[in-house]
């Protein structure tokens, strides 16, 4: 099987339909792990656009504060105004479709989580201390965790018995075969609508860069492959310029 894992669209509607309109992508199932909204403008065609394609759905952060679960006072100032555009933009179906998510599930092959699966709401996984410390926490019968929160593409991995923690950047098309009887592996896929990571970052919130982040594991073999895709983030930077979302 060939999951399709997103994360942190944040309301981009071109970065969404750009990755899954991409010629000869294929998948059995989409995984979102959180945050469909914030930041970007079109909040109510992303929150519906995933619904339909995605079978497992997280919470983010930024979706429990769409639906009011959350409140948004800890929220950067430009996050804390457009989480209130976002409020007042999406629809009360979408809102209640939100408000029905948790931000962590696990299953026998794997946990999926929005942050840190130890803080999964808040908590961010940056580097390989917070890896090794999210290990030591974890059951060791626990060996895959998806997350995202942090719009970086990345993975740790540490032998099962424990050990130093090896941290990687996930470049696009890189391949990471998942040694499952030896190591365990938490890993990021990176951001959808928003990256943050080695200039593919916002120029201090001001110049979007038209990549779109993503992975596709394949449980038969056992390999997740990072993916970076380049689209045209035009028609989304012109409406968050309407809007005054930037």
């Amino acid at each position: 099987m060939k999951i399709l894992v997103l994360s942190d669209i944040h309301a981009n509607l071109s970065a969404l339909k750009a990755i899954l309109e991409t010629p000869g992508l294929e998948w059995d199932q989409a995984l979102c792990l959180g945050d469909i909204v914030g930041y970007g403008p079109e909040p109510e065609e992303c929150v519906q656009l995933v619904f339909e394609v995605c079978s497992v759905i997280l919470a983010g952060n930024h979706d429990l504060a769409a639906c009011n679960r959350i409140g948004i006072e800890d929220f950067s100032p430009h996050a804390y105004r457009a989480m209130e555009w976002t409020r007042e933009h999406l629809s009360n179906s979408s809102k209640e479709r939100l408000a029905r998510l948790e931000p962590f599930r696990k299953t026998k092959e794997y946990c999926l989580s929005h942050g840190s699966p130890l803080d999964p709401i808040w908590s961010y996984i940056m580097n390989g201390e917070d890896a090794r410390f999210t290990f030591s926490q974890l059951p060791p019968s626990q060996k895959l965790c998806f997350f995202g929160h942090t719009h970086i593409p990345s993975f740790f991995t540490q032998e099962i018995e424990g050990g130093t923690v090896k941290e990687y950047y996930g470049k696009g098309g890189m391949h990471v075969s998942l040694e499952l009887e030896e190591r365990r592996f938490l890993l990021n896929p990176g951001s959808v609508g928003f990256p943050r990571d080695l200039g593919e970052a916002h120029n201090s919130w001001r110049l979007p860069r038209a990549i779109a982040r993503y992975a596709l594991y394949d449980t038969e073999k056992n390999v997740w492959t990072f993916h970076r895709l380049e689209y045209d983030m035009g028609p989304t930077w012109e409406k968050m310029r309407r809007y005054r979302l930037w």
